[in-house]
């Protein structure tokens, strides 16, 4: 066990400001004038770095109450109540419509004495809900930490850009569907082609290359990849930056296999994501860019690494078969057959997937030559990214499913990585333990799935609350 799941993401610089979650407003509004019943400086050491209190305003009648509510400007939350320790009628249950009509999140506050939720006020969550209100009750400091995160999640996305390279042929077509994420979230899919990656690679000297790579190369382990490779694969990464920088981006995503490496490309972008995460953005295989967002969901909220790659069930042994030409089972002294419903693989382009290097054990990953598939050979050409996962560590899984409105979260765990031996299109793939892959699978909707080292379920359904999403948990 390596308690990897309390690593944070590996950054080599501050980010841009659009790839940093913004810091939570909460405007507290005390009930009339008396002693607060929160000591509100306790709170803001509590919530420092992830929200913060503007200057508390006493309610002095129920119409300057309407004033003060209206008059909320647009860079505020949320709401946050106090009351006075007595029991008098609260403005905002006597005159609760000035809610109603701005519209704002109304957030009371756990105990913080106790830590535990302030139970007198069910009811008014219900009256207040009932009327159409977003109102949250905080169970604790922890739900309400990850609450104030969910609001900023819910701020930085709207209005954000994720950019997608190449010709949109596979079902993650962001032309027919990109738009259910925009409405559901706030966020645009803008797609490019792949010559808008291309065209600017002879701008990048071979000065330009070097200087970037002798900057990062210290978490990277040269293996097979050739040296005019390992520079063209930098080079990418300068060109991908460029346009990210441009279109003021969260991420990007390349559709290798319906695009780039079927019309014989080998500029394959998997030392390009590495080196752009560590610049804050997200990154991911084959242009989806639903794994995309399930990645912006998952490192924005959370402040954590974390990767997608395909998933294979393992019990099914004949499409394992016709696809690697081997079934990848597992050692069946280490795993019977009996356990194998749980149990599914995780690989792409003959690895694991793109592990960034906090995410190894090792502290870093290997460039070999591009692993290539069954049906495309491996030819020495491009740079791909051998990474393991680290064995006992817990694990959550995100898909945010086509209507931009679903989340599927799974909780599991990493069993091993695979040494697959004689397999140059398959050397390495992770193979995964969950918690009900049935129930999963019977939902899923795509192979391409994100996994976070820890268990994060309980935040990320909080993070769904506040979005909007219907999450399923498995």
């Amino acid at each position: 066990m390596t308690l990897l799941s309390e690593t944070e993401r590996f950054l080599a610089a501050e980010p841009r400001s659009w790839l940093r979650r913004p810091i939570v407003r909460l405007q507290p509004v005390l009930a009339k004038r008396g002693e607060p019943n929160i000591d509100l400086d306790r709170l803001a050491g509590a919530i420092d770095g992830v929200g913060c209190l503007e200057e508390m305003i006493a309610i002095e009648s129920p119409e300057h109450w309407a004033e003060v509510i209206a008059g909320l400007g647009e860079e505020i939350d949320g709401i946050l109540p106090v009351s006075i320790p007595a029991y008098p009628t609260e403005i905002w249950n006597s005159h609760p419509q000035p809610l109603a009509e701005r519209g704002l999140p109304f957030v009371f506050w756990s105990l913080l004495g106790h830590d535990e939720p302030d139970f007198w006020r069910w009811s008014a969550r219900d009256f207040l809900a009932a009327l159409g209100v977003e109102v949250h009750l905080v169970r604790d400091n922890a739900h309400g930490l990850a609450l104030l995160r969910a609001l900023g999640m819910r701020r930085m996305l709207r209005g954000s850009r994720l950019v997608v390279f190449g010709e949109q042929n596979f079902p993650w077509n962001a032309p027919a569907a990109g738009h259910l994420v925009t409405e559901a979230l706030g966020t645009e899919i803008v797609v490019r082609s792949m010559d808008d990656i291309r065209s600017r690679y002879a701008k990048f000297s071979d000065a330009d290359v070097a200087a970037a790579w002798n900057g990062r190369k210290g978490r990277y382990e040269i293996g097979t990849v050739r040296p005019e490779e390992l520079a063209g694969a930098v080079r990418t990464y300068l060109a991908i930056k460029e346009v990210l920088e441009a279109e003021r981006a969260l991420g990007f995503g390349v559709n290798c296999f319906g695009d780039l490496v079927i019309r014989g490309g080998r500029d394959v972008p998997c030392l390009a994501q590495a080196l752009l995460r560590e610049d804050g953005y997200i990154a991911s295989c084959d242009g989806d860019y639903l794994a995309m967002m399930s990645m912006a969901l998952t490192t924005f909220f959370l402040d954590r690494p974390c990767m997608m790659s395909n998933m294979y069930p393992v019990r099914y042994v004949g499409a394992l078969e016709d696809h690697f030409g081997d079934p990848l089972s597992p050692d069946e002294a280490a795993y019977p057959r009996e356990q194998w419903g749980n149990l599914a693989r995780l690989g792409h382009c003959g690895w694991v997937g793109v592990v960034s290097p906090e995410m190894d054990p090792r502290g870093k990953v290997t460039l070999n030559d591009w692993g290539g598939t069954y049906e495309i050979q491996r030819d020495g050409c491009g740079c791909g990214i051998d990474g393991e996962l680290a064995a006992g560590e817990a694990i959550t899984i995100v898909e945010l499913k086509f209507d931009g409105r679903t989340l599927l979260l799974g909780a599991g765990e990493v069993c091993e990585t695979t040494r697959h031996a004689d397999m140059p299109h398959c050397e390495t793939t992770a193979l995964l333990r969950f918690r009900d892959l049935e129930g999963f699978v019977a939902n899923i909707s795509r192979e391409h799935t994100a996994v976070v080292y820890g268990d994060h379920v309980a935040d990320l359904e909080t993070l769904a609350g506040v979005l909007g999403l219907d999450c399923k948990v498995f």
